[in-house]
């Protein structure tokens, strides 16, 4: 049965062997992320993938959005900084570098202690709706927090795909 992923990809009529191809993911775990529930990409797998098959479909960026509510559509979407809209600018920005790693964990719907887990290299586990969540609740550009954390995609050094 085809995952969320799956749909999105072959709603967009595009080859999937070739996207997996270009993204360079191997083909067993690319037929996991689009025929099994319990595959979960990885927020590079996933940027790699949604963007590279976006570029094929000849989509523009804001495409990317779409495909973050095609495939997540159920994910927690809170937002992190709400609470301190009336504080001035300048302390929303203090609080933003400092939140409460268990207050993210608990409002972006990651288990407790995993950002912990993560940082001391005790779970290499983080899974693309986490970091996705986690990006949507600072406000900010789930696509261009990815080309700032991957890089660019380029795959044939070109400057489309």
């Amino acid at each position: 049965m085809p995952t969320l992923l799956g749909d999105y990809l072959k709603e967009l009529g595009i080859v999937k062997e070739k996207v997996r191809s270009l993204a360079n993911i191997k083909k067993p775990r690319m037929n996991d992320l689009n025929n099994k529930e319990t595959a979960k990409p990885s927020p590079e797998e996933f940027y790699k993938i949604v963007y590279i098959a976006i570029k094929l479909a000849n989509l523009d960026d804001d495409e990317f959005k779409n495909a973050i509510e095609n495939i997540f559509p159920n994910r927690p979407k809170n937002s992190l900084l709400k609470e301190f809209k009336h504080l001035p600018s300048e302390i929303r920005f203090l609080k933003k570098h400092t939140l409460r790693q268990n207050e993210v964990e608990e409002k972006i719907g990651m288990s407790e202690n995993k950002i912990s887990r993560l940082t001391n290299e005790k779970t290499k586990d983080l899974i693309a709706v986490e970091l996705i969540c986690f990006i949507e609740a600072l406000e900010m550009d789930v696509l261009e927090t990815f080309k700032e954390i991957y890089g660019e995609i380029n795959p044939d050094g070109k400057e489309d795909i």
